[in-house]
């Protein structure tokens, strides 16, 4: 991999966090503003996004990659919960913050930060993949992690289908295995519409920063532990296991930097709902966000060298 990619895929990632960082400051975005920047992500951008891959023409290999990516995301999953659960144990604080703490080191922000950067970084083939973690993400989230959240009363597997996001993946994994065809004026405006989500994601992770006091952001060692976790120890040592069973190209990288995303936002709206420390789970996700900044470029890079 290039240095020179690098360098100019962290400065367009300073760039536009800095553009979002302004207009907030500016008044340009406000509260409200940046609420519907988040609908319209989530909601509108990031499913066509997702049905990019529509332009991925089926082959075998690619078909074992979907297959092989799937097996791959169940276990890194049961593994960061599992890890998660082995943190918290030695940690002198009350439960709810255990309970943040544990979804926060196992959920990415894969809904809207993942399609974004996978489809910066590795185009439609990348998506596809992503396509596939972001399905094993919906499923653990809404039924383990709303479960743990809410003390063991939430478990919601009808939300999951319902959600735009979660329909645009299954409908882009069934046209990819069958042998629809989708004109390319139809995929061109797809990927026109797709095409918006890296700024308007970017957008949205300058606001949540200049929401934070940096005081605050700095102080609290519970967030450093997940950002440590999040952002180097599980992409590690995802890629130092991919690569020992001999895995290389596109679908390790694609996976390496997936599991190098800050803590995903769902994470503060289920803390919110079940008043499960909400304010930990906030200030982590912005730290995570703040702290990814620097460090994807060297995950990424380093998954180029060794994958």
């Amino acid at each position: 991999m290039d240095i020179t990619f690098i360098i100019n895929m962290m400065f367009k990632i300073v760039f536009t966090v800095g553009v979002g960082f302004i207009l907030k400051r500016m008044g340009v975005i406000d509260d409200k503003l940046q609420k519907g920047l988040s609908d319209l992500l989530v909601k509108g951008i990031v499913p066509f996004n997702i049905l990019e891959v529509a332009a991925c023409d089926y082959s075998r290999q690619l078909a074992a990659g979907v297959g092989f990516s799937a097996i791959i995301c169940t276990v890194y999953y049961i593994a960061a919960i599992g890890i998660g659960h082995l943190i918290v144990r030695r940690l002198k604080t009350d439960i709810n913050s255990k309970r943040v703490i544990i979804t926060m080191i196992a959920f990415a922000n894969v809904g809207f930060i993942g399609f974004s950067l996978t489809d910066e970084i590795f185009g439609v083939e990348g998506t596809l993949y992503c396509v596939v973690y972001n399905l094993c993400y919906n499923l653990l989230l809404y039924t383990y992690g709303l479960n743990l959240l809410s003390g063991g009363s939430g478990f919601d597997i009808k939300t999951i289908f319902k959600k735009p996001v979660t329909l645009a993946c299954i409908l882009a994994i069934v046209i990819f295995f069958t042998p629809v065809s989708l004109p390319d004026v139809l995929l061109d405006s797809i990927s026109g519409i797709g095409g918006m989500v890296f700024p308007v994601s970017m957008f949205i992770i300058g606001c949540e920063i200049n929401d934070m006091k940096l005081s605050m952001l700095l102080k609290n060692r519970y967030a450093y532990i997940v950002s440590a976790l999040r952002l180097l120890i599980l992409p590690m040592i995802m890629l130092v296991i991919l690569r020992a069973l001999g895995f290389h190209g596109t679908l390790p990288r694609t996976l390496v930097v997936l599991t190098a995303l800050p803590s995903g936002s769902m994470n503060i709206i289920f803390a919110e709902s079940y008043n499960c420390s909400p304010k930990l789970a906030a200030l982590t996700v912005v730290q995570t966000m703040l702290l990814m900044i620097p460090l994807l470029p060297v995950i990424t890079a380093a998954a180029f060298a060794l994958l």
